[in-house]
């Protein structure tokens, strides 16, 4: 059931422009991520290739595609266009307890991926890419986020 036009749920009036803002940064540097990865580039703007610090190692390595066949940065992009959608004012102003689950659904497969992600590149790959760092930071806080909307979300009186 959806509210008046113009007003939030009291309790996560906060959450839209907490999450929007961060679901179009995580949006914008899985685009760079993704555009690198298609345009087979291995210099990336800001990022020292040192031996710690190496973004082409971390997204030309065989963690960097998942299932063998499928960039991660591609579906990090996915993600977020599906999270600005989640996320946007617009749907923060629904009042619907299937939206606020899919929502924190989202958040959580997409903090289990930044847990993978973390574990391949400082085990594994032993290096970190920057940008993917900022994916990751956005993803935790994204997260945080949407984690307290949901518990602070008012209660549906009927047990939804």
């Amino acid at each position: 059931m959806a509210r008046s036009d113009d007003s939030f749920r009291p309790n996560v009036r906060w959450a839209a422009p907490v999450t929007f803002p961060l679901s179009l940064i995580g949006l914008g540097l899985s685009i760079y991520l993704t555009i690198q990865h298609f345009s087979g580039s291995t210099s990336f703007a800001g990022c020292p290739a040192s031996g710690k610090i190496d973004c082409a190692k971390v997204t030309t390595s065989s963690w960097s595609e998942l299932f063998g066949h499928i960039p991660v940065a591609l579906a990090g992009l996915l993600f977020y266009v599906v999270m600005v959608v989640l996320v946007s004012p617009w749907a923060w102003r629904v009042a619907n307890i299937w939206l606020d689950r899919i929502r924190l659904a989202a958040a959580v497969t997409g903090i289990g991926m930044v847990a993978y992600l973390v574990y391949a590149e400082v085990v594994k790959i032993k290096s970190i890419c920057i940008y993917c760092t900022g994916v990751h930071i956005v993803t935790f806080f994204l997260f945080l986020s949407i984690l307290a909307a949901y518990l602070l979300r008012p209660l549906d009186p009927a047990g939804g």
